[in-house]
């Protein structure tokens, strides 16, 4: 093989690198680059809450705005280490008899008076335009994936699907704060992609060493000046055993975590 031949290719393949590093470059202008991974963005959410790990008591201040009259209601929520929820009434008094046990995507609710609970939808009203799904709390980084992530100069914004049918909302659109990495603005939508619910996130700061913030609940279905406010009052650790968490238990559920 003569010397010029071996130049020939080796001045080839330096032309064929060098179109190789153009094409890559090129691609990397034209490809967004996300500041963040949404797994990420999810988790970093999900562990600044700090409710993953353990039992809690939470209280709940839950205020429903019509045009001109506010009514209030007082939640106490009981969530075990395994995930299930009891949620219960500490006012008004003629709520107080009612109680919602959720696992998983089943929810019963119980009323003194009711020889055994009843299976209920997770979407079902609790109070306000609040359903019980938001009270109890939705599991963004658990119960659904990640379909699609876009960036702007402000937020990341990510379109999730449920992983089970049987899930309250099986779709939802998150608008994280790039800066502070919290959640602004959700919306849930139904399985056929109509907008049910808008949820506005705000006044975030540390309860008892975990991130709240209050939340603003508005029913998209209608027109309506109705509005529903959710404000954490308190959080507190508390061992809870797991047999009060049984929906034919439901009506001994406060003499078995004796509260």
């Amino acid at each position: 093989m003569s010397f010029r031949l071996l130049v020939g290719r080796e001045k080839r393949g330096i032309k064929i690198t060098i179109y190789a590093f153009l094409s890559l470059f090129l691609l990397c202008l034209s490809t967004p680059v996300m500041g963040r991974d949404a797994q990420q963005i999810l988790e970093d959410i999900y562990e600044r809450q700090g409710l993953g790990a353990g039992s809690f008591v939470l209280d709940l201040q839950v205020d429903s705005v019509d045009g001109n009259e506010t009514y209030n209601a007082y939640v106490r929520v009981y969530l075990h280490a395994t995930k299930k929820q009891m949620v219960t009434f500490t006012n008004p008094e003629r709520l107080t008899n009612q109680s919602f046990l959720v696992i998983a995507t089943n929810t019963w609710m119980y009323q003194k008076g009711l020889n055994r609970p009843l299976r209920i939808s997770a979407q079902q009203k609790l109070f306000g335009e609040a359903g019980i799904a938001e009270i109890a709390g939705i599991d963004y980084l658990h119960d659904y994936r990640v379909a699609k992530m876009e960036e702007t100069a402000t937020h990341y914004q990510l379109e999730l699907q449920a992983l089970d049918k049987k899930v309250a909302y099986q779709q939802a659109k998150l608008w994280v704060d790039k800066d502070r990495v919290v959640v602004e603005k959700i919306i849930l939508f139904a399985l056929n992609g109509q907008p049910l619910k808008e949820l506005l996130y705000y006044n975030y700061r540390l309860l008892n060493g975990h991130q709240i913030a209050s939340i603003e609940i508005r029913n998209l279905l209608y027109e309506k000046a109705q509005r529903t406010v959710m404000n954490y009052l308190s959080i507190r650790g508390k061992e809870l055993p797991e047999e009060a968490f049984d929906p034919l238990m439901m009506s001994k559920f406060q003499l078995l975590v004796k509260e």
